[in-house]
């Protein structure tokens, strides 16, 4: 974050702090979807998080001092808590619970157990910098990410209920099907037939190497022997072809709602 930014932060927090324009910094500054789509239009409830989540954007270090207002406080269990010490403060859920808050610790118990399988399948990707491991890691890494955000915001609401007996609004917390669907880019299919055409190229040259031992294919089979190397290629190959195909999955969605025909998978 720049000198810039943080001055404007701090020009908000020192100010009468307008929700919001706290909201359009946050919206600019924050990466958390998550939570600018909970503070929209919900300033009675939200505008202590607001300014608790802007306050963490601004990189530790000295900073110059903010005056205190009545909704700065956030007592007890706060978001920024690790995920196993909230997992054990939980313990075994009570049946009296109202079914949200249920479903709150229900959707928490998952996307813990989801990131952590997540965080196994990174560690899994090899570690060399070929185009196809990088844009690996950077779903994967997206992925958790999107994990991270929920939970916190699951255990902020969580949080408010337990100090503040705040029942959260489930259509805030759990949107119904109704919800609006992104808008789809045209440079967002483009992208997706780059990333699966540069996977499917990777692809052709490691069956290359599987059955003749070269990158390229040549005129008499060399299968690979059996061992260590071949059994890293095979499930190299294996991860690639998942990915080829959640990618295929994405742009033949895609090509439905922009009313495009489908296409194959292009070979090299």
């Amino acid at each position: 974050m720049t000198q810039n930014e943080i001055n404007e932060i701090n020009t908000w927090l020192s100010s009468e702090r307008n929700y919001q324009s706290g909201l359009e910094i946050f919206e600019k500054h924050s990466k958390s979807t998550a939570m600018k789509r909970i503070f929209q239009g919900k300033e009675s409830r939200y505008a202590g998080k607001l300014l608790y989540e802007l306050k963490k954007l601004i990189p530790s270090g000295p900073t110059p001092d903010i005056p205190a207002t009545k909704l700065v406080k956030l007592s007890g269990l706060k978001p920024t808590e690790p995920a196993n010490s909230f997992m054990e403060s939980i313990g075994e859920p009570d049946a009296n619970l109202p079914p949200i808050i249920k479903r709150l610790i229900a959707q928490f118990s998952d996307l813990y157990k989801n990131r952590s399988i997540a965080h196994n399948s990174l560690k899994a990707v090899p570690p060399d910098n070929r185009t196809e491991n990088m844009e690996l890691r950077r779903i994967i890494v997206e992925k958790m990410k999107s994990f991270s955000d929920r939970m916190d915001e699951l255990q902020y609401h969580h949080n408010e209920y337990k100090t503040k007996n705040i029942v959260p609004d489930e259509e805030t917390l759990f949107p119904g099907k109704t919800q609006k669907a992104p808008p789809v880019e045209s440079e967002n299919l483009d992208e997706l037939f780059r990333l699966r055409l540069n996977l499917q190229k990777s692809l052709n040259r490691d069956n290359n190497l599987l059955h003749f031992q070269t990158p390229t294919r040549q005129p008499a089979s060399n299968e690979m022997r059996t061992g260590p190397k071949r059994t890293a290629l095979l499930s190299r190959i294996k991860e690639k072809k998942t990915e080829i195909a959640r990618l295929t999955s994405r742009i033949d969605g895609i090509n439905k709602v922009l009313g495009n025909p489908v296409a194959g998978i292009q070979q090299e």
